[in-house]
């Protein structure tokens, strides 16, 4: 929490105007996206290669989840002392080394190493460009946080596309991973001169781990029911529309494409919304929202209503992360830390999101565990959510 207001809200450097640092801090988000659904949409394809069972699979997969935590726990005790533009570089450097590598693992073994690795850089950037969008925002005085994320979610989009389109061509997944990695390369290399929001705090206090209390204990909540969605559509979506709808090849990644397309819209739609009726009725219904996707997936029998329902995951989902990491980096000292704080909490349901879908998978079904992701949705987020409410900095200027 807020301790008096004795350190300054982050500011963009003079060197870099803040509409510079705004289009930096999309590239980041737009990078990062990029970099995660790219291995995540192969996920069939990994499977096969390996030949895993769903539970051994949920298993792997967590691996991915373990670094994202352990990333969080560490960038939220360096945050206020290195800053966010260097954790953006770090685990940006992370994601193009490391990303091929997944596509090349002779086993699981190696694979869940990787992915843990990778889990650790992607968390450090998450971080990173979080905090740096906290400042920005500050600048500009108003919402603007979805708009990052709606960049993400483009990145996503455009992965989750190439990977269908890789799939149905036969493209080997280590050479297709390997030409993301250039692309996110080249995006962080135009980004990299206006990450310049200066958030290092000279003489932090507090504890060395960032772990959410107060206020922010209830944003970790909603952030955990979020994560638990999204990881269960990227990781899940697939495998549902191959073993249980029989789709063919070229169609496995559609349920991932038709959430991250809803998604993607209301991110880049949602900041006016958000200044019309606020935060909290803004995640309120967009939980109710993925409630309902994720019950009429585990329903339906045919493609284009699993599709609508897997597009309304998405669309409800997309505005909650944005605006609890926002809410989480306004009542902190050093932003990184608010949201290390609650995205240590939050994206915990990456760790035990799938194996535990797994697992229920193999016991009485996939779609049981869609029903089962619905009702922990709907329990934590339909209910009032008064700590999503803006702080207002003082000095803060609107911008266009």
């Amino acid at each position: 929490m807020r301790s008096g207001g004795s350190t300054p809200p982050p500011r963009a450097a003079s060197e870099g105007p803040p509409r510079g640092a705004r289009r930096a801090v999309t590239l980041a988000f737009l990078a990062n996206g990029l970099s995660v659904a790219s291995f995540l949409v192969r996920v069939p394809d990994v499977r096969d290669m390996l030949g895993l069972r769903e539970a051994t699979l949920g298993l792997v997969l967590s691996g991915l989840a373990v670094g994202v935590v352990l990333g969080l726990l560490v960038s939220g005790a360096v945050a206020a002392r290195l800053g966010s533009r260097r954790l953006t570089f770090i685990g940006a450097v992370a994601s193009v080394v490391l990303l091929p590598l997944t596509g090349l693992a002779p086993n699981p073994v190696l694979l869940v190493v990787l992915l843990i690795a990778i889990g650790i850089g992607g968390s450090t950037m998450d971080v990173g460009m979080n905090a740096q969008g906290v400042g920005v925002e500050r600048a500009y005085g108003r919402s603007i946080m979805l708009g990052f994320h709606g960049a993400w979610s483009v990145g996503a989009l455009l992965a989750a596309s190439i990977g269908s389109a890789a799939m149905g061509a036969g493209v080997s997944v280590g050479a297709h991973l390997a030409g993301i990695s250039v692309v996110l390369a080249i995006l962080m290399v135009i980004a990299a001169p206006n990450l310049n929001v200066e958030d290092r705090v000279a003489a932090p206090t507090g504890p060395r781990f960032a772990l959410p209390r107060g206020p922010l204990l209830p944003l970790a909540l909603i952030a955990f029911a979020a994560a638990l969605g999204e990881a269960t559509v990227s990781d899940w979506s697939g495998i549902h529309l191959a073993d249980e709808l029989r789709v063919e090849p070229g169609q496995v990644g559609w349920g991932f494409v038709a959430s991250t397309a809803a998604m993607t819209v209301i991110r880049l739609t949602g900041d006016r919304i958000v200044r019309r009726v606020g935060a909290e009725r803004v995640v309120v219904t967009g939980g109710a929202l993925a409630t309902a996707g994720y019950l009429t997936v585990a329903l339906s029998d045919l493609l284009p209503l699993t599709l609508v329902g897997f597009a309304a995951v998405g669309g409800g989902l997309g505005v909650t992360v944005p605006l609890v990491f926002a809410a989480a980096g306004s009542r902190a000292d050093s932003p990184g830390a608010g949201v290390a704080a609650v995205a240590t909490v939050g994206y915990f349901a990456f760790v035990i999101g799938p194996p535990v879908v797994g697992v229920v998978a193999d016991l009485v079904g996939l779609r049981v565990s869609f029903g089962l992701v619905a009702v922990v949705i709907g329990a934590l987020t339909l209910r009032r959510h008064p700590q999503l409410a803006p702080v207002r900095l003082e000095g803060a200027a609107e911008r266009p």
